[in-house]
């Protein structure tokens, strides 16, 4: 929630947070952890008792073997991890945050701690969110809410060509925008030749969502040339799937605006077919 500042244009609003993680972020995500890990007896993964399991976090920060055999103290370890991770540079705090929630045994478990760290996130303006236990630079919960349904949707393939632009996209240290566009228009490609039944070398997007009426999918003639163009943004000779030079550099908001509409999409050819299936 906003404060009353903040509300009424008293004070100057909050700036969202790109490349920072200032202290009240950091303190409120430590917060989180700290709270369930060493607070109480009932640790979730042993963390209080098992100084060991601090070093396993640390390893997989980068930090392995820099620290003397004393490090692990189990009544100075917390402090250790803490203040490593005040002297890191800003996205290892996100690399711990992802690190942790993976560590959460079950699906059920993973989402709860999600809610609560991207409540955090949402009131301290960072400009990222947890999505399928990634940090994903956005922000608007319904962006947010697309690209959680395309990768929940009842086919494999579709869900890790999503997934897997979502992990291209959102490397903090070298994003690959080309590579994330690939596997946006590819998860519509999987969807429409699931749809289709289209394989092998002519199961591609340009001929499947032509063939989508066929099997009883109707889209506007508007949306269809829509898709049909940004197919052609990605596949024609000059496009990213090509390697075109005009797509060496890819931006970012390229990669975000095709990672949303093919999310978006997906989900819309996921529900016409599911009414089909149903009928």
């Amino acid at each position: 929630m906003s404060h009353f500042s903040e509300r009424n244009q008293l004070a100057p609003t909050k700036p969202i947070q790109v490349a920072d993680v200032d202290l009240p972020l950091f303190n409120r995500i430590w917060n989180i952890f700290y709270n369930r890990e060493y607070a109480t007896s009932h640790s979730v993964f042993s963390f209080r008792s098992q100084p060991e399991k601090t070093e396993q976090v640390l390893d997989a920060l980068g930090y392995g073997y820099t620290y003397p055999d004393d490090y692990f103290d189990r009544n100075k370890n917390i402090e250790k991890l803490k203040n490593r991770l005040i002297d890191s540079d800003w996205y290892v705090i996100y690399d711990f945050v992802e690190i942790y929630v993976s560590l959460f045994p079950t699906k059920s478990e993973r989402q709860l701690i999600e809610k609560e760290l991207n409540v955090v996130l949402t009131e301290e303006k960072a400009g990222y969110r947890i999505v399928n236990g990634m940090i994903v630079p956005i922000t608007n919960k319904y962006e947010l809410g697309a690209l959680k349904k395309a990768m929940k949707t009842k086919y494999e393939s579709v869900n890790q060509h999503i997934a897997k632009a979502v992990s291209l996209y959102s490397k903090r240290k070298n994003p690959d925008y080309e590579n994330s566009i690939k596997e946006s228009i590819s998860a519509v490609e999987a969807m429409c030749c699931i749809i289709t039944g289209m394989t092998g070398a002519q199961a591609t997007l340009g001929a499947a969502i032509k063939k989508l009426t066929d099997n009883g999918v109707h889209i506007h003639g508007a949306m269809e040339r829509a898709f049909l163009a940004l197919y052609g943004y990605a596949s024609d000779e000059n496009g990213i799937r090509h390697g075109g030079i005009d797509f060496k550099n890819a931006p970012a908001e390229d990669a975000k605006y095709m990672l949303i509409s093919c999310s978006t999409f997906v989900n819309y050819l996921m529900e016409k077919w599911s009414k089909i299936q149903n009928k």
